[in-house]
């Protein structure tokens, strides 16, 4: 039988069932990563609201 563990949300490595990450540096970067996402996701929907409104003024001139 496998002994209870969790796997570093950053490496994936088996680590202790009461902790996220196996090192402060994998903890670290997996902070970088997610904001990152982040920053991405807000930029994608930024354009997608553009392009929304660009095709309703659009639409409505004609």
């Amino acid at each position: 039988m496998v002994e209870k563990h969790r796997h570093c949300l950053n490496c994936g490595i088996s680590i202790p069932p009461d902790q996220l990450f196996c090192s402060e540096k994998c903890r670290l970067e997996y902070i970088k990563r997610r904001k990152r996402m982040m920053r991405l996701n807000y930029m994608f929907l930024g354009i997608a609201i553009l392009i929304i409104i660009y095709y309703v003024i659009s639409v409505s001139l004609k």
